[in-house]
């Protein structure tokens, strides 16, 4: 009776069969070993979701496990999970989730079992071919076809998702999307406390296309997740025919190759996998080629915290490296030794009020934060992180606090806040992603009181004027103060900035100093945050009566209709640039 398991993964729109050359050669090598090779509910037209799909895995891997523990047989010694595209993604997650949850980084909650299963101190390695690791993204990478195909789909996908309640399984593996980041946080949390709990290093090795036109080489590859990968280069391969061992055509250099017996593409695609399914990881390493001209950054061990600075709308964010470096200043003067702080200010770039109003748009800033937010785990392993908002910034942090329950957060301070005021804090904080939390709430924030609070009395979206109100939570969970002078970013002034960096670096808040304090908000913009949706009802109207106008002016028909392109141009460049 075999005692090896090996589990084939098939990738998205596609099927068992597909992976019928591919599951020979794997009988060829390991002519023992049982397969097992599910047909996913992964079709173009799946509303499925990624993590559900692991859970049935899971489930059905236990019952085979069972079966032989019923069955009083040996239990497998060996398990190799090996997965194509979207298939690999599959893999990660199922041995991560096989390997049990970790305090740092909670499951889903469609993932039933939390704790570690028996065989997943069996899986041996994984072998991913092409895996999308970082998601999938239209770039300049495809080809035109491609770009067409998926730009096509994309525009598909996102009209759907409006139709429908749940958005197409492919849009759930999309760069940034909360599986695929929420993978990689797993992902570092498993290999950072493998020693520690004897599970989670399987040898894990990806198979890179040499051509591949489909996915772009820096979403192929995850140099932060996957800074410990064995890399292999399989000749002459694209995206999709990888996984195609039995490709008859003659290798371009065959004459190089003849004397490995290498004639066809088929059996130079076949010789890297046979590599890399009996290769020990020694003799694997020999071979390993870096897929970047950099190496990843050392990961620095002795930070013990990371200030988060992010910045809003309308805003290229130049004072986060100011507030930054108040943070380090006020840390290393008044520290005692034991700290090392790092700060990460990235920024997202522009960001109008029309993209803004967006939340297609807002998403992807949202998916862009926790990419940040991978990468400075991986690149500081032992800290802790806090972080600073403005106005999107704000929205950012509440949208990932919600959407990837594994980000966790020290100290957050929220100014110009576009969050809801009756935002779910305490859902938060007990599931301990985050500490504490202080909210400035400004004098004269015009911005938040006419647009976001608009769009909360019409509950139209997830957007709220927290910055105008405060939050209605409980003092144990928000400290709030009420009021900074000023308007959308009066809590960052520089008078401001010492209370800010010592909120961060030590968690309790102080109030801004007596020229800034404000004591109760204006009555000229408290009475048009009364009435904000009236308020976006006249502009409409003045906008309308404008063009009304102008088609009641005696001119010509040509003439009017110039000055209304015109006109309307004009708005459009406001809205999207302003």
């Amino acid at each position: 009776m075999s005692t090896e398991l090996i589990v084939l993964i098939h990738a998205y729109m596609s099927s068992p069969i597909k992976l019928t050359s591919l599951r020979a050669l794997v009988t060829r090598e390991l002519p023992n070993a049982d397969l097992y090779i599910p047909d996913l509910n992964a079709g173009w037209s799946s509303t499925e979701t990624p993590v559900n799909i692991t859970q049935n895995l899971l489930e059905n891997i236990d019952q085979i496990w069972e079966v032989r523990e019923r069955q009083k047989s040996k239990p497998y010694e060996r398990i190799i999970f090996v997965g194509h595209s979207f298939g690999a993604l599959i893999a990660r997650k199922l041995y991560v989730c096989a390997c049990g949850e970790t305090q740092a980084a909670p499951f889903e909650n469609a993932i039933s079992a939390k704790i570690a299963r028996p065989w997943a101190y069996k899986v041996e390695r994984l072998i991913l071919l092409a895996g999308m690791n970082r998601g999938w993204r239209v770039s300049h990478h495809l080809s035109l076809s491609n770009a067409a195909i998926w730009s096509a789909g994309n525009l598909i996908g996102n009209i759907l998702s409006l139709l429908r309640s749940s958005p197409p399984l492919i849009f759930s593996v999309r760069k940034g999307a909360p599986f695929i980041t929420q993978l990689r946080l797993h992902w570092i949390h498993m290999r950072n406390q493998a020693k520690e709990r004897k599970l989670g290093d399987a040898l894990t090795i990806q198979l890179l296309g040499s051509i591949d036109d489909m996915v772009s080489p820096e979403d192929n590859v995850d140099l932060i997740s996957g800074r410990d990968f064995v890399y292999l280069d399989v000749p002459y391969s694209g995206h999709s025919n990888v996984i195609d061992m039995s490709d008859p055509s003659p290798v371009p250099d065959f004459h190089e190759l003849e004397k490995n017996k290498v004639h066809t593409v088929g059996e130079a695609r076949s010789a890297v996998l046979r590599k890399a399914l009996r290769k020990s990881k020694d003799e694997l390493l020999t071979s390993t080629m870096l897929p970047a001209d950099l190496p990843p950054e050392r990961r620095r061990l002795e930070v013990t915290d990371v200030v988060f600075v992010i910045h809003g709308i309308r805003d290229k964010g130049y004072w986060t490296h100011k507030v930054a470096r108040r943070i380090l200043e006020l840390e290393k003067k008044q520290g005692t030794g034991n700290t090392i702080f790092a700060t990460e200010t990235s920024s997202y770039g522009y960001f109008p009020m029309l993209p803004f109003l967006l939340p297609s748009k807002r998403r992807k800033k949202v998916e862009w934060l926790m990419d940040q937010y991978a990468e400075a785990l991986a690149l500081y392993p032992n800290a802790k992180f806090s972080f600073i908002g403005h106005s999107n910034g704000t929205y950012l942090l509440a949208r990932a606090l919600h959407d990837y329950p594994a980000c966790r957060f020290k100290n957050v301070l929220l100014a110009g806040s576009v969050v809801r005021t009756q935002y779910n804090w305490t859902t938060v904080i007990s599931r301990g992603q985050v500490e504490k939390i202080l909210n400035y709430v400004a004098t004269a924030d015009w911005v938040v009181a006419i647009f976001p609070r608009a769009i909360q009395m019409l509950r139209l979206q997830d957007l709220g004027s927290a910055g105008h109100d405060g939050f209605i939570a409980k003092k144990n969970e928000v400290e709030q103060i009420k009021f900074v002078k000023g308007g959308h970013g009066a809590a960052l002034n520089e008078a401001n900035w010492d209370a800010i960096a010592r909120f961060i670096i030590t968690g309790s808040p102080q109030e801004p100093p007596l020229p800034i304090k404000g004591r109760a908000q204006a009555w000229l913009v408290k009475i048009p945050g009364l009435v904000a949706p009236l308020i976006w009802l006249l502009i409409a109207s003045i906008v309308y009566f404008i063009f009304k106008a102008i088609w009641s002016l005696d001119l010509g028909e040509s003439e009017r209709t110039l000055l209304s392109v015109g006109l309307g141009f004009l708005i459009w460049k406001v809205v999207t640039t302003v």
